[in-house]
Protein backbone atom coordinates (compact mmCIF):
# COMPACT_ATOMS: atom_id res chain seq x y z
CA UNK A 1 0.00 0.00 0.00
CA UNK A 2 1.11 3.33 -1.09
CA UNK A 3 1.15 5.71 1.66
CA UNK A 4 2.61 9.66 2.00
CA UNK A 5 2.46 11.36 4.87
CA UNK A 6 1.09 15.13 4.16
CA UNK A 7 2.42 16.47 6.66
CA UNK A 8 6.15 16.35 8.76
CA UNK A 9 8.63 19.00 10.11
CA UNK A 10 12.28 19.07 9.09
CA UNK A 11 14.90 21.04 11.34
CA UNK A 12 14.85 21.61 15.12
CA UNK A 13 12.96 24.63 17.09
CA UNK A 14 14.78 27.01 18.39
CA UNK A 15 12.80 26.03 21.82
CA UNK A 16 11.21 23.07 23.30
CA UNK A 17 8.49 22.09 20.26
CA UNK A 18 5.17 23.47 20.76
CA UNK A 19 2.14 20.48 20.85
CA UNK A 20 -1.47 20.93 21.22
CA UNK A 21 -2.42 18.87 24.13
CA UNK A 22 -6.03 17.06 24.98
CA UNK A 23 -7.39 20.03 26.40
CA UNK A 24 -6.40 22.30 23.55
CA UNK A 25 -3.63 24.64 25.43
CA UNK A 26 -0.39 24.76 24.15
CA UNK A 27 2.41 22.67 25.86
CA UNK A 28 6.42 22.70 25.36
CA UNK A 29 7.99 19.28 25.47
CA UNK A 30 10.81 17.55 24.20
CA UNK A 31 10.50 15.61 21.16
CA UNK A 32 12.68 13.30 18.30
CA UNK A 33 12.97 15.84 15.87
CA UNK A 34 14.85 15.10 12.25
CA UNK A 35 17.54 17.71 12.34
CA UNK A 36 17.62 17.50 8.19
CA UNK A 37 16.35 15.09 5.28
CA UNK A 38 18.49 11.89 6.03
CA UNK A 39 17.09 11.92 9.64
CA UNK A 40 13.44 12.32 8.63
CA UNK A 41 13.62 9.40 5.77
CA UNK A 42 14.80 7.12 8.43
CA UNK A 43 11.39 7.84 10.50
CA UNK A 44 9.48 7.09 7.19
CA UNK A 45 11.63 4.12 6.22
CA UNK A 46 10.93 2.94 10.13
CA UNK A 47 7.20 3.49 9.51
CA UNK A 48 6.55 1.85 6.14
CA UNK A 49 5.51 5.35 4.49
CA UNK A 50 6.59 6.22 0.85
CA UNK A 51 7.06 9.96 1.02
CA UNK A 52 6.29 12.86 2.81
CA UNK A 53 5.19 16.96 2.17
CA UNK A 54 7.34 18.58 4.27
CA UNK A 55 8.31 22.09 5.65
CA UNK A 56 11.51 23.55 7.69
CA UNK A 57 10.85 24.81 10.72
CA UNK A 58 12.36 27.89 10.28
CA UNK A 59 9.87 29.16 8.25
CA UNK A 60 8.62 29.25 11.92
CA UNK A 61 11.46 30.50 14.40
CA UNK A 62 13.83 32.27 11.70
CA UNK A 63 11.33 33.87 8.71
CA UNK A 64 9.17 32.11 5.97
CA UNK A 65 11.97 33.06 3.45
CA UNK A 66 14.73 31.41 5.69
CA UNK A 67 12.79 28.28 6.07
CA UNK A 68 11.65 28.03 2.39
CA UNK A 69 14.66 28.07 0.97
CA UNK A 70 16.04 25.47 3.77
CA UNK A 71 13.66 23.42 2.95
CA UNK A 72 14.42 22.83 -0.92
CA UNK A 73 18.00 22.05 -0.05
CA UNK A 74 16.61 19.29 2.04
CA UNK A 75 13.88 17.92 -0.62
CA UNK A 76 16.99 18.27 -3.08
CA UNK A 77 18.28 15.37 -1.30
CA UNK A 78 15.67 12.73 -2.01
CA UNK A 79 13.75 14.21 -4.94
CA UNK A 80 10.75 12.44 -5.52
CA UNK A 81 9.67 11.10 -2.10
CA UNK A 82 10.15 14.71 -0.43
CA UNK A 83 7.75 17.39 -1.42
CA UNK A 84 8.07 20.81 -0.52
CA UNK A 85 5.64 23.56 0.59
CA UNK A 86 7.03 27.38 1.69
CA UNK A 87 5.09 30.07 3.97
CA UNK A 88 3.54 33.20 2.32
CA UNK A 89 3.77 36.54 3.48
CA UNK A 90 1.66 39.88 2.86
CA UNK A 91 2.47 41.01 -0.26
CA UNK A 92 1.84 44.71 0.87
CA UNK A 93 4.68 44.43 2.85
CA UNK A 94 6.86 41.76 1.55
CA UNK A 95 6.74 42.39 -2.78
CA UNK A 96 8.42 38.80 -3.19
CA UNK A 97 5.43 37.17 -2.05
CA UNK A 98 2.66 38.96 -4.51
CA UNK A 99 1.52 36.27 -6.49
CA UNK A 100 3.37 36.79 -10.24
CA UNK A 101 6.82 36.45 -8.53
CA UNK A 102 5.84 33.78 -5.74
CA UNK A 103 4.10 31.58 -8.53
CA UNK A 104 6.95 31.87 -10.80
CA UNK A 105 9.21 31.12 -8.18
CA UNK A 106 7.10 28.09 -7.11
CA UNK A 107 6.85 26.76 -10.80
CA UNK A 108 10.42 26.74 -11.31
CA UNK A 109 11.12 24.93 -8.15
CA UNK A 110 8.31 22.65 -7.90
CA UNK A 111 6.38 23.87 -5.36
CA UNK A 112 2.49 23.10 -5.17
CA UNK A 113 1.50 23.77 -1.88
CA UNK A 114 1.36 26.73 0.36
CA UNK A 115 1.30 27.71 4.21
CA UNK A 116 0.60 30.50 6.41
CA UNK A 117 1.21 31.65 10.08
CA UNK A 118 -0.54 35.01 10.61
CA UNK A 119 -0.17 34.89 14.43
CA UNK A 120 3.67 33.61 14.52
CA UNK A 121 4.56 36.04 11.41
CA UNK A 122 1.90 39.32 12.73
CA UNK A 123 -0.56 39.58 10.13
CA UNK A 124 -4.14 38.78 9.75
CA UNK A 125 -5.02 36.37 7.35
CA UNK A 126 -8.30 37.97 5.55
CA UNK A 127 -8.99 39.63 2.33
CA UNK A 128 -8.01 42.81 3.17
CA UNK A 129 -4.52 42.29 4.33
CA UNK A 130 -3.88 39.38 1.86
CA UNK A 131 -7.03 39.30 -0.74
CA UNK A 132 -4.51 39.89 -3.57
CA UNK A 133 -2.32 36.59 -2.99
CA UNK A 134 -5.15 34.44 -1.38
CA UNK A 135 -7.64 35.33 -4.34
CA UNK A 136 -4.75 33.83 -6.84
CA UNK A 137 -4.39 30.82 -4.35
CA UNK A 138 -7.40 30.20 -4.98
CA UNK A 139 -8.00 30.23 -8.84
CA UNK A 140 -4.74 28.16 -9.05
CA UNK A 141 -6.32 25.38 -6.81
CA UNK A 142 -3.03 25.54 -4.64
CA UNK A 143 -3.72 23.62 -1.26
CA UNK A 144 -3.03 26.27 1.84
CA UNK A 145 -2.25 24.37 4.87
CA UNK A 146 -3.70 26.39 7.84
CA UNK A 147 -3.78 25.04 11.64
CA UNK A 148 -6.21 26.43 14.47
CA UNK A 149 -4.08 25.60 17.14
CA UNK A 150 -4.59 29.17 18.42
CA UNK A 151 -8.19 29.58 17.21
CA UNK A 152 -10.38 28.78 14.51
CA UNK A 153 -11.78 31.67 13.75
CA UNK A 154 -9.08 32.91 10.93
CA UNK A 155 -9.94 29.69 9.29
CA UNK A 156 -13.14 30.67 9.35
CA UNK A 157 -13.12 33.91 8.13
CA UNK A 158 -10.97 33.07 5.27
CA UNK A 159 -12.67 30.57 4.01
CA UNK A 160 -15.92 32.49 4.30
CA UNK A 161 -14.42 35.09 2.27
CA UNK A 162 -12.69 33.31 -0.27
CA UNK A 163 -15.29 30.15 -0.25
CA UNK A 164 -13.21 28.22 -3.09
CA UNK A 165 -9.94 28.23 -1.62
CA UNK A 166 -8.28 24.64 -0.85
CA UNK A 167 -7.26 24.49 2.92
CA UNK A 168 -5.91 21.42 4.45
CA UNK A 169 -6.18 21.50 7.72
CA UNK A 170 -3.92 20.35 10.41
CA UNK A 171 -2.10 20.55 14.30
CA UNK A 172 -6.06 21.31 15.76
CA UNK A 173 -5.68 19.29 18.72
CA UNK A 174 -5.71 15.05 20.11
CA UNK A 175 -9.25 15.66 21.51
CA UNK A 176 -12.00 16.55 18.97
CA UNK A 177 -12.42 19.16 16.88
CA UNK A 178 -15.58 18.26 14.73
CA UNK A 179 -17.65 20.94 16.42
CA UNK A 180 -15.73 23.17 15.04
CA UNK A 181 -14.31 20.66 11.63
CA UNK A 182 -17.78 19.47 10.78
CA UNK A 183 -19.62 22.61 9.47
CA UNK A 184 -16.15 23.62 7.40
CA UNK A 185 -16.49 20.31 5.72
CA UNK A 186 -20.35 20.45 5.03
CA UNK A 187 -20.03 24.12 3.35
CA UNK A 188 -16.63 24.41 2.01
CA UNK A 189 -16.42 21.57 -1.01
CA UNK A 190 -12.28 22.24 -0.60
CA UNK A 191 -11.47 21.59 2.73
CA UNK A 192 -9.44 18.92 3.73
CA UNK A 193 -8.14 17.46 7.11
CA UNK A 194 -4.81 16.33 7.60
CA UNK A 195 -5.56 13.04 10.18
CA UNK A 196 -2.75 13.40 12.33
CA UNK A 197 -4.57 14.57 15.57
CA UNK A 198 -7.80 12.69 14.47
CA UNK A 199 -6.80 9.46 17.29
CA UNK A 200 -10.30 9.77 18.79
CA UNK A 201 -11.95 6.44 18.52
CA UNK A 202 -14.43 6.08 15.63
CA UNK A 203 -13.46 9.80 14.36
CA UNK A 204 -11.84 8.83 10.89
CA UNK A 205 -14.88 6.40 9.75
CA UNK A 206 -17.38 8.71 11.18
CA UNK A 207 -16.00 11.75 8.72
CA UNK A 208 -15.94 9.17 5.75
CA UNK A 209 -19.39 8.16 6.53
CA UNK A 210 -20.72 11.96 6.64
CA UNK A 211 -18.38 13.70 4.31
CA UNK A 212 -17.06 11.11 2.07
CA UNK A 213 -12.90 9.78 2.51
CA UNK A 214 -11.75 12.25 -0.42
CA UNK A 215 -11.80 15.08 2.97
CA UNK A 216 -9.16 13.46 4.55
CA UNK A 217 -5.42 13.22 3.86
CA UNK A 218 -2.74 11.34 5.29
CA UNK A 219 -0.63 12.76 8.07
CA UNK A 220 1.56 12.46 11.38
CA UNK A 221 2.29 16.43 11.79
CA UNK A 222 5.81 14.96 12.97
CA UNK A 223 7.16 15.62 15.14
CA UNK A 224 4.19 16.81 17.22
CA UNK A 225 3.22 13.33 16.86
CA UNK A 226 5.31 10.22 16.14
CA UNK A 227 4.29 9.25 12.76
CA UNK A 228 3.55 5.40 14.26
CA UNK A 229 0.16 7.17 16.10
CA UNK A 230 -1.56 8.53 13.30
CA UNK A 231 -1.00 5.57 11.24
CA UNK A 232 -2.14 2.98 13.36
CA UNK A 233 -5.19 5.07 14.42
CA UNK A 234 -5.36 4.97 10.36
CA UNK A 235 -4.54 1.34 9.78
CA UNK A 236 -7.56 0.51 12.54
CA UNK A 237 -10.25 2.70 11.51
CA UNK A 238 -12.12 0.13 9.84
CA UNK A 239 -12.62 1.66 6.11
CA UNK A 240 -12.56 0.10 3.22
CA UNK A 241 -9.49 -0.13 1.07
CA UNK A 242 -11.31 2.26 -1.32
CA UNK A 243 -11.50 4.75 1.16
CA UNK A 244 -8.26 3.79 2.90
CA UNK A 245 -6.23 4.42 -0.28
CA UNK A 246 -7.85 7.56 -1.15
CA UNK A 247 -6.55 9.06 2.28
CA UNK A 248 -3.33 7.48 2.05
CA UNK A 249 -2.13 8.87 -1.51
CA UNK A 250 -4.90 9.66 -3.98
CA UNK A 251 -6.53 12.59 -2.50
CA UNK A 252 -2.80 14.48 -1.79
CA UNK A 253 -1.80 13.24 -5.72
CA UNK A 254 -5.75 14.48 -6.60
CA UNK A 255 -4.74 17.97 -4.98
CA UNK A 256 -1.44 18.00 -6.36
CA UNK A 257 -2.91 17.56 -9.97
CA UNK A 258 -5.25 19.61 -9.64
CA UNK A 259 -3.05 22.93 -8.95
CA UNK A 260 -2.39 25.86 -12.23
CA UNK A 261 0.76 27.75 -11.77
Amino acid sequence: MKIIDCNCAIGYRTVNYEVVNHEHFFVRERVDQARDAEQLLEQLDYCGIDGAVVYHNAMIDVSPETGNSRIMEEVGKAEGRLIPTWTILPPITDADFAPEPLFRRMKASGVRMLRAYPERNRYLLNAVTMGELVQEIASARIPLYLSPSTGWQHVYDILQQYPELTVIIHNYGLWSANRFLYPLLRAYPNVIIESGDMQTAGEIKDICGKFGSEKIVFGSDYPSNHMGGPLAALLGADIGPDELANITHRNIERLWNEVRL
